[in-house]
């Protein structure tokens, strides 16, 4: 099942480009790399981390460095000042390929055979709407686009009334080009993905998986747990949001989808009711997911 995975690793990120460069049912031809949780520069070698961690070479395109027409908000509360909660990495194998995110998207997807190349995005989609503006007849060859954003009936995690979510609150002009293009795509939201946690047992049963990447991704579900360090009966993670996307391409029994009308407001990036019939993931089966995860990181 070729592949580009569009990311701004990102704990969660990192866990999910570390699975999906281990199982042998993805085939990921590059990673693409935008601003979203911290700056590009530390995104871009941040990917070239994980991608030596995995050890399968794969190519890191550096693509958009702030939104469409907004300044970036890095989300370093979450993620660490290093974008990977001080979690270490080794040194980048390879310096990022030359060619610019989006220019590669084009090339890439011209180059295939239509429909037949899917989009893993777990980040603001500011390259996939400079896709869409720019090379309109590459992006109509994509197959499908999995993306990880959005809050439907579920709270989100930004704005004062936390409405949206941060991937579509990042750059919500992106956003609404994306989401209201017709594409074929799956939208994951915060709705499905605060289902899907881990807990201590998880964290040693990766620690005893012991593959390199699976004992990054124990580490850093550690740094998550460290997020909440100070608060009360802590027994889970922060939701592992991302590692959802591949997981999908994988899975999608795991998932409930529905058939939501929405549209993304153009100042929150909020999802509301509108016009744009969308596939909407609204439920997991989380046992199943931690199953998955496990097994594709002892590949």
């Amino acid at each position: 099942m070729p592949a580009i995975i569009d990311t701004d690793p990102g704990i969660d990120d990192a866990i999910a480009i570390l699975h999906a460069l281990r199982v042998p049912d993805l085939d990921i031809l590059a990673l693409t790399t935008v601003a979203g949780n911290i700056g590009l520069s530390v995104t871009t070698g941040n990917a070239g981390r994980i991608v030596a961690c995995a050890g399968v070479p794969t190519p890191v395109h550096a693509g958009a460095a702030a939104p469409l027409g907004r300044e970036p908000r890095p989300e370093t509360g979450v993620h660490g000042t290093d974008g990977l909660g001080g979690v270490t990495f080794p040194a980048p194998l390879a310096e990022p390929a030359s060619r610019d995110a989006v220019a590669y998207m084009a090339e890439a997807l011209m180059a295939a055979e239509p429909k037949t190349i899917d989009l893993l995005c777990l980040a603001p989609l500011t390259n996939v709407a400079l896709l869409l503006r720019h090379h309109p007849e590459a992006a109509a060859r994509i197959r499908r686009i999995i993306a990880m954003g959005g809050a439907v009936d579920e709270p989100g995690n930004m704005g004062a009334d936390k409405r949206a979510e941060f991937n579509l609150a990042h750059d919500p002009e992106a956003a609404a080009e994306v989401l209201h293009a017709g594409l074929d795509l799956v939208l994951i939201p915060l709705d499905a993905t605060r289902q899907f946690r881990a807990n201590a047992d998880f964290i040693a049963r990766l620690r005893t998986v012991g593959t390199a990447p699976s004992v990054a991704c124990a580490d850093l579900i550690e740094a998550y747990f460290a997020q909440t360090e100070g608060q009360t009966q802590i027994r889970e993670s922060r939701p592992l949001h991302d590692p959802c996307v591949p997981l999908y391409a994988l899975r999608p029994d795991l998932f409930r989808l529905e058939t939501r009308s929405l549209q993304v407001e153009p100042e929150s990036g909020a999802l509301v009711p509108g016009p744009y019939q969308m596939q909407v993931a609204m439920g997991v089966d989380a046992d199943g997911l931690r199953d998955a995860l496990a097994e594709g990181l002892a590949c």
